[in-house]
C-alpha cells in the first residue's frame, strides 16, 4: 500500500532532500527557512516581518523566532519603519549579504543533484504537479 500513496512518497522525497540539504548547504547550521527568509530580505529590502511571514505561509511566532536567531548571528537587521512605527523592517546585513552568497552557491550545488535525475519537461510539468497540491 505505501508505495501507492502520494503522501509516502512525497515524504521520503522530502527526507531525501532535507538529508542532502543538511550535508550539502551550511554544513547543518542553516535550515531551508533560514535560507528563504535570507533570499527574502535579500531580494525584498526593508520588507516586513509579516509579509515575511506571509510569503513563507508560516506563523508569526515562528517568524520572530526566525528572525532572532539571524539577528543573533548578525545576518539582518530590523529597523523601525518610517510610515508606520509597528511595523519592523528587515534588511540584510554586509555579513548577512556575504554569507548569502556562499549559501546560494551551496544551494545551487545541492538542487543540481536532484535536478539532474529528470528532463527540462519532466522538472516543468514534476513542477506544475508538486504546485497543484500546494493549497
Amino acid at each position: 500500500m505505501l508505495p501507492n500513496l502520494l503522501g509516502f512518497n512525497v515524504r521520503r522525497a522530502h527526507m531525501a532532500l532535507w538529508r542532502d540539504f543538511n550535508r550539502t548547504v551550511g554544513i547543518g547550521q542553516i535550515r531551508p527557512g533560514i535560507f528563504s527568509l535570507m533570499v527574502l530580505v535579500d531580494e525584498n529590502p526593508g520588507i516586513a516581518q509579516i509579509e515575511l511571514a506571509t510569503q513563507l505561509k508560516i506563523d508569526k511566532a515562528t517568524i520572530v523566532g526566525l528572525i532572532r536567531q539571524l539577528l543573533r548571528q548578525g545576518w539582518i537587521e530590523r529597523r523601525q519603519s518610517g510610515a508606520d512605527r509597528r511595523r519592523q523592517d528587515v534588511f540584510l546585513t554586509d555579513l548577512g549579504s556575504r554569507e548569502l552568497v556562499g549559501l546560494r552557491r551551496e544551494m545551487i550545488e545541492h538542487e543540481a543533484k536532484f535536478l539532474r535525475l529528470f528532463s527540462r519537461q519532466e522538472l516543468a510539468d514534476f513542477f506544475d504537479y508538486l504546485r497543484r497540491i500546494q493549497i
